[in-house]
């Protein structure tokens, strides 16, 4: 008897002695959950705490029950003042029961239909009654059995003022285009009037002057004498000129005011046409044109044809006194982009005056030695210019020159 209570002793004994054991393993993993739990909730707070934005926290009465050092920055408020209260504290007047409504709506909406995290445009008041714009966030989460509402914020007082720097700026800047788009049109409409009175009232008299000295010379010849005669003729070559002058300069007007109609175009074909009628002015001269064939572009054609026309005429009237002449048209690559040219062994000019070649009325040649007007390569700078490219050009006196341009 002794010997089987012993024997239930001991089992109970050990029975006993695994209870405690798994007693103590529950105890020491609660424990050891517990403390994990203290440690997270204790990181979060300090992640809270050193937030550089404004984090409240309200309970399901809307009444705040968390509010960070930023947010005790941005509304004024310390902590203290504001824990048990409601949230409305924050809000202007006009903006509670709103903002209610929208934190029921927001709470009985469900999961799938919530957008968690989305910033809107909001106003906060501080404690001294002033109001700011903010952006806040607000997101809903289950803590213990209790459902908290977090707002995340941010003070954007300083954006909204850059914004409306940006504003005001932008609207003086297109008042400012407006302005000069009136003045730039009534100067168009005084250029387009200038160009109908040198086109029509001044070419009148030059032509009277011309017609004038051609009836003399014609029908006076024999009353004339040989200086007569000569000065009958400058006065001739002098109303050319400046009928030329005015066609160049009419020209050049057109070049700047008119609307461009982009298309393919293909320089060689334009090219070769122009070198054909430059040969018909002067047959008997002994000029070679090397034009490179498929070149072939975006751009006005009407406009390119104007600029192609003065380079191969300035290259054509530059070589004159060459007694072979070779005209090159081609196509090169400079950092990566096609570059067209017009190259030719006539004069050439001294490279420290380049700089007035794409001037108007600037020359670096005599009209008795080359005639001209002076407008020519300004009016293919101008060209280039609206086609979005540039122009340059290279010389040697004496061994010709090229004219770059890009498109």
């Amino acid at each position: 008897m002794s010997l089987l209570l012993l024997g239930v002793g001991a089992a109970a004994a050990a029975v006993i002695a695994w209870g405690c054991f798994l007693f103590k393993r529950d105890f020491v993993g609660r424990t050891r959950a517990e403390e994990g739990r203290r440690a997270a909730e204790a990181r979060f707070a300090g992640v809270v705490e050193i937030a550089a934005e404004a984090i409240i926290s309200a309970d399901e009465d809307q009444r705040i029950v968390l509010f960070n050092r930023s947010a005790e920055e941005i509304f004024d408020y310390r902590a203290e003042a504001v824990l048990g209260r409601p949230l409305d504290l924050l809000l202007p007047a006009r903006f509670t029961a709103a903002h209610r409504r929208h934190i029921r709506g927001f709470a009985a909406a469900p999961e799938t239909a919530r957008r968690m995290g989305e910033r809107r445009e909001i106003f906060g008041r501080r404690k001294d009654g002033t109001e700011f714009p903010a952006e806040a966030s607000i997101s809903k989460f289950t803590q213990r059995g209790r459902t908290l509402f977090t707002v995340i914020l941010r003070d954007i007082t300083e954006r909204k003022r850059t914004e409306e720097e940006l504003r005001e700026y932008r609207e003086r800047l297109e008042h400012l285009v407006k302005e000069r788009t009136a003045e730039l049109e009534a100067a168009n409409k005084e250029l387009e009037a200038f160009s109908y009175s040198v086109s029509h009232d001044l070419r009148a008299p030059l032509r009277g002057i011309d017609g004038f000295s051609q009836a003399l010379l014609e029908d006076y010849s024999d009353q004339l004498d040989a200086e007569g005669k000569n000065c009958l003729r400058l006065v001739r070559a002098a109303t050319q000129r400046m009928a030329q002058l005015i066609d160049d300069l009419l020209n050049l007007s057109l070049v700047t005011r008119s609307e461009m109609h982009r298309e393919k175009v293909d320089l060689s074909a334009l090219a070769r046409a122009i070198a054909a009628e430059l040969r018909k002015t002067t047959s008997e001269r002994d000029a070679t044109f090397e034009i490179a064939p498929g070149l072939v572009v975006e751009g006005d054609a009407r406009l390119l044809r104007i600029a192609l026309e003065n380079l191969l005429a300035n290259a054509w009237k530059f070589t004159s006194k060459r007694p072979r002449a070779r005209i090159v048209f081609g196509r090169t690559t400079q950092a990566d982009r096609p570059v067209h040219f017009v190259r030719d062994d006539g004069a050439g000019f001294e490279m420290a005056n380049v700089h007035k070649l794409f001037g108007v009325f600037q020359r670096l040649h005599g009209t008795a030695e080359f005639p001209g007007t002076g407008i020519g390569l300004a009016t293919v700078q101008r060209i280039i210019h609206r086609h979005g490219g540039r122009v340059w050009a290279e010389g040697v006196v004496d061994q010709g020159a090229t004219f770059y341009f890009t498109l």
